[in-house]
């Protein structure tokens, strides 16, 4: 061959090749053909609005979604490690179609654009999922974990503490008030009522009022070392203090609301919780949300995150949410001790469910030591009639019945007293009380209690527990470990879905690809 006809010396890896279809590279096993198959029945575009027709033509946000739903599948979720895959990675530009790579800042709009309707998104991605996979609806496993929230953890504001400052703050503000009625009775003007509490409109009426005196009198204000002030001004200054402190003080009670006690400054929407996670060994409250999972068949089927530290309140909600996605209530919502309880036995029956939620004392109750603890309220004996007996073979009497303030359903609380407790000889082991011995009841629980035991110990409950270990908790070791999902990267509860439901599509569509080719 002659040798300018040699083309292996003249070859260079800058030369044009064919094929330019990137679909025939890719191997058939590739996680974007899954990812293509279960999606070409979803209509991406009507998660986004009509683009305008003035300016520049925008870049196709189908596309640039395909590519977020990609990144977050193969545990892609920086918005700039989207965008170099965009422009490195032959799988994002197949899926982008030959579309100039979006920059992270676009990445992220469109990101923001689709927030609100993303949880109409993992629905209808799940339904894909359903008509190709058995997936029972009946069985969900519900499990949740404290993730830490993007906020440093010396931003804290504790309710407990905001009350004791404000109610000092409103001792201040009546001694000014007395201060203020000894002032204005020179002038004429009408003393006002001193109260025990005070509204930051009615300071600020006194401020007012204040101001109109000082300009009507000529005073003029003085500040700074060696400068005297009148008293007309020194209560101004206090007055305007206090009026600025109370509407801080009532601005962080409305931020907490009623069903938690502190949130972090740079995102009021996070609690200060305990965390598995604890570097520092010393048990530190950091600021987080208890993020709740519902799985089924190894897919999440509801995510969400609250703000409540126990699990025991986040329950109900999680359920409900279920129900609007799938409008229906799975028959069999298995969970751990930290939900079992008499709201929520209460609130399944109400809805048709099972009772398959462990209560707290469920691994106790079942040790033969503890079972020979004769004093535990739980071993007390009962008689034909249901009156507890102690230990001593006497009787308790009823005493009363009254409401609790942290159940929720209808519920009464009965409480029982032992009136032998004085010459008793086994006082010491049976009580602690000076007095005689008292037990309160929930009127019920007992009977739930028998029914949970019953469900847990079939054959169909033994199944159940052991799928709920396997899969829940499955779930969150991939989130955590596999997907490096520890901590938010954005605020707010807007911020924080967003990501959650992400992370959901992703690791569906992943666990998806993997049972494809398992």
């Amino acid at each position: 061959m002659p040798k300018h006809l040699n083309y292996t010396e003249n070859y260079t890896t800058n030369q044009l090749v064919l094929p330019l279809d990137l679909g025939i590279i890719l191997s058939p096993k590739s996680e974007v053909h899954t990812y293509l198959e279960l999606t070409k029945g979803i209509a991406l575009e009507k998660y986004f609005g009509s683009n305008s027709n003035l300016g520049r033509l925008p870049k196709n946000r189908v596309k640039i979604m395909n590519a977020i739903l990609f990144g977050y599948m193969i545990g892609f979720r920086s918005t700039r490690a989207i965008e170099q895959a965009c422009i490195n990675d032959i799988r994002f530009m197949y899926l982008i179609e030959g579309m100039a790579s979006p920059s992270h800042t676009l990445i992220n709009n469109v990101m923001n654009e689709i927030n609100e309707k993303l949880d109409s998104l993992l629905l209808e991605i799940n339904k894909e999922i359903i008509k190709r996979e058995d997936i029972d609806l009946d069985r969900i496993y519900i499990d949740g974990t404290k993730i830490e929230a993007d906020a440093n953890k010396y931003t804290f504001k504790w309710k407990k503490s905001i009350l004791k400052h404000r109610d000092k703050l409103h001792i201040k503000i009546s001694k000014e008030i007395k201060q203020y009625n000894e002032i204005i009775q020179e002038y004429g003007y009408k003393e006002l009522i001193v109260n025990e509490k005070y509204k930051p409109l009615e300071i600020e009426k006194i401020v007012n009022r204040l101001v109109g005196l000082i300009d009507h009198l000529g005073i003029k204000l003085v500040y700074g070392k060696g400068k005297r002030k009148t008293p007309i001004q020194r209560l101004y200054d206090n007055m305007n203090e206090y009026y600025n402190k109370l509407k801080e003080y009532n601005n962080d009670l409305k931020i907490i609301g009623n069903n938690r006690n502190s949130y972090s400054k740079t995102d009021h929407d996070a609690t200060f919780m305990h965390h598995k996670e604890d570097h520092m060994r010393n048990a530190q409250l950091k600021p987080g949300y208890n993020v709740q999972i519902g799985v089924s068949n190894e897919y999440i089927m509801v995510i969400d995150a609250y703000q409540q530290r126990s699990d025991d309140r986040t329950f109900e909600p999680i359920l409900e949410k279920y129900n609007i996605m799938y409008d229906r209530y799975p028959l069999y919502p298995v969970a751990d001790a930290g939900y079992g309880g008499y709201d929520n036995y209460r609130y399944c029956e109400s809805k048709g469910m099972k009772l398959f939620q462990k209560y707290k004392m469920w691994s106790k109750e079942k040790e033969p030591k503890f079972k020979k603890q004769i004093y535990k309220q739980a071993n007390l004996r009962q008689d034909k009639s249901g009156n507890y007996i102690c230990p001593n073979n006497k009787k308790f009497i009823k005493q009363h019945e009254y409401q609790s303030k942290y159940i929720r359903h209808e519920h009464t609380m009965i409480l029982y007293e032992c009136f032998h407790c004085e010459r008793c000889r086994q006082k010491k082991k049976c009580t602690t009380a000076k007095g005689n011995r008292t037990i309160t009841v929930l009127k019920g629980l007992k009977e739930l209690k028998q029914k949970v035991q019953k469900n847990l110990n079939s054959e169909l409950g033994i199944e159940l527990r052991v799928q709920r270990s396997i899969q829940v908790e499955g779930a969150f070791g991939i989130i955590k470990e596999d997907m490096k999902f520890r901590r938010f990267t954005r605020t707010m509860f807007s911020g924080i879905k967003l990501e959650l439901n992400l992370i959901a599509i992703g690791f569906n569509l992943k666990k998806f690809h993997n049972k494809q080719y398992r």
